[in-house]
């Protein structure tokens, strides 16, 4: 396995899914998980390092936020959110 992470001129499903590897995983529940970039990984939509990443499980699923933040949106083929905050 290549020990880069994910081209962030390619948001595809498949590098959105690889970028996963390369995170800390935070929370995970029925609906979303959290990951942490602990390694200031590029956003693949800004280029800028992001703070976490909130990748949805299905099509429809909703989030509270405590603080204002700035958010980074990419969607997969199948429909499902991946959020890159930056706080």
């Amino acid at each position: 396995m290549d020990d880069t992470p994910a081209d962030i001129d390619d948001p595809s499903d498949e590098s959105l899914t690889e970028l996963v590897n390369y995170l800390t995983p935070r929370r995970d529940n029925e609906m979303i998980a959290t990951y942490q970039n602990t390694t200031a990984i590029a956003c693949p939509v800004c280029e800028k390092p992001f703070d976490y990443l909130i990748a949805s499980k299905g099509a429809e699923s909703s989030l509270s936020l405590d603080e204002v933040m700035d958010l980074c949106v990419s969607v997969s083929d199948d429909d499902r959110a991946f959020l890159f905050t930056h706080e």
